[in-house]
């Protein structure tokens, strides 16, 4: 690459593997890291756990401590945006570490949020959890709700105490608390669903947008009780369009659950059994229910085709099994 991009944003791309680095390059999401995130008209906030006391978020020096100080202006700034600029593409940095949070809710549109710290190994944690710095349980929600839409997450960690709740939902049915939520084109990129307490939460990502969430080369593990993903309605609208991409699905009891949508795109995953000291099994990769026009393709698991992916209505190409 040739642009001018921060070591920040460097640290991000050479943290990607390649099939998501080429996805995000290739589209429009690329404006997330290369010239939009660093150049847009958005305003920039930064997170840092290692300040003192909480700043102004302006700058690394006068960060937030916490992402909630975060996401609780870019919602405000949102809300009161007489201009575009003024509340929309918002840029927030997170700095290294884990951040013990009681669950947090994105309501503003067309914001990224990007981790920022270097290496792979669970280097920057949202953690939801009952009590702020308590790290326990239950915490009565997801550790982060979407409700707004044109959303990115990239290159951030994400666990929540609670086995009733998925870590991340993006939208929100007529049954759940607050009702319904619509959101459209929302991105989860390069996010690790970490491994914390066993079976700990529900899932990681419940997608219940109109509109379909991309979700490119994230992790799921074992602390998923029941899902890597599901994907159903909102109560008036399915999912249409979502796009799962070279994610990794360890030890997950199900990969992915589609309970409602269509057009969903599972390319390029791998669904394994999980063989380290918190072992489990992957009991079906694809959980198709209630999906219509669903396209499985060139996908690993420890199954064969017949066996990979059940119920509705979808369609097999250049899947593989692994022996």
């Amino acid at each position: 690459m040739k642009d001018n991009i921060s070591i920040g944003e460097s640290l991000v791309l050479n943290n990607m593997n390649k099939e998501a680095q080429n996805t995000l390059l290739g589209s429009a999401l690329r404006s997330a890291l290369i010239g939009g995130a660093i150049n847009n008209a958005g305003n920039k906030w930064y997170v840092s756990r290692n300040v003192v006391a909480s700043g102004d978020g302006t700058s690394w020096e006068t960060a937030f401590k916490t992402i909630g100080e975060a996401i609780a202006r870019v919602n405000a700034d949102y809300t009161a945006a007489r201009f575009p600029d003024k509340g929309r593409n918002a840029v927030i940095f997170v700095g290294e570490g884990w951040y013990s949070e009681v669950p947090l809710t994105l309501t503003a549109n067309d914001c990224t949020i990007i981790g920022v710290a270097s290496g792979s190994h669970d280097f920057i944690v949202l953690y939801g959890s009952a009590t702020a710095g308590g790290w326990d349980a239950p915490a009565g929600a997801p550790a982060l709700k979407i409700e707004g839409s044109n959303n990115t997450i990239i290159n951030m960690g994400f666990f929540v105490k609670d086995p009733l709740y998925a870590t991340i939902q993006i939208g929100a049915h007529n049954g759940d608390p607050g009702g319904r939520k619509t959101t459209y084109n929302n991105s989860i990129i390069n996010c690790n669903f970490v491994r914390d307490a066993f079976h700990g939460s529900l899932g990681g990502i419940d997608e219940v947008s109109a509109e379909g969430s991309y979700i490119i080369g994230c992790r799921f593990s074992t602390s998923s009780l029941t899902f890597g993903i599901r994907i159903r309605s909102n109560g008036s609208n399915n999912p249409v369009g979502v796009r799962i991409m070279d994610c990794h699905f360890v030890g997950t009891e199900t990969g992915i659950i589609i309970i409602a949508g269509s057009s969903t795109i599972i390319k390029g995953n791998i669904f394994i059994d999980d063989m380290t000291d918190r072992a489990d099994t992957i009991t079906l990769p694809v959980d198709n229910s209630g999906g219509s026009n669903t396209i499985y393709i060139d996908n690993y698991a420890e199954f064969n085709d017949a066996g990979a992916i059940t119920g509705g209505d979808h369609l097999h190409v250049n899947n593989h099994q692994l022996a």
